[in-house]
């Protein structure tokens, strides 16, 4: 590759993309998220609010965005999880706005559930 500037810019692209999610997932009440090291992708703790599969499941229903159950990945590190990959969005604007709606949704679930997280 003679010009790598394409490979910078998505660098930047991704990173600002991880920083986002973080921010929306971290911001979660009974949600907690680890800003990963790759922009690829993120993974929540759901625990609070169900199985992996109820909550993707939920987040299917309510905000109609697909989400990956942590549970496939294996019962130690996977259940209680989603993994969100946030890498597949050309724009920018469009994965916050998943974020903000996987967001809602699990704030409703909450609510539903009568969960209160300080």
């Amino acid at each position: 590759m003679q010009d790598e500037s394409i490979l910078n810019h998505y660098h930047d692209v991704l990173e600002r993309r991880r920083d986002i999610a973080y921010e929306v997932f971290s911001s979660i009440p009974g949600v907690t998220a680890v800003k990963p090291e790759s922009g690829n992708l993120s993974w929540i703790n759901i625990s609070k609010l169900g199985t992996s599969k109820e909550v993707a499941a939920y987040i299917l229903e309510h905000a109609k965005i697909s989400v990956n159950e942590g549970s496939p990945y294996g019962p130690l590190c996977g259940e209680g999880h989603l993994r969100i990959v946030h890498a597949c969005f050309v724009e920018e604007m469009r994965a916050k706005e998943a974020f903000e709606k996987i967001k809602e949704a699990l704030i409703t679930l909450a609510e539903e559930k009568n969960l209160h997280f300080n």
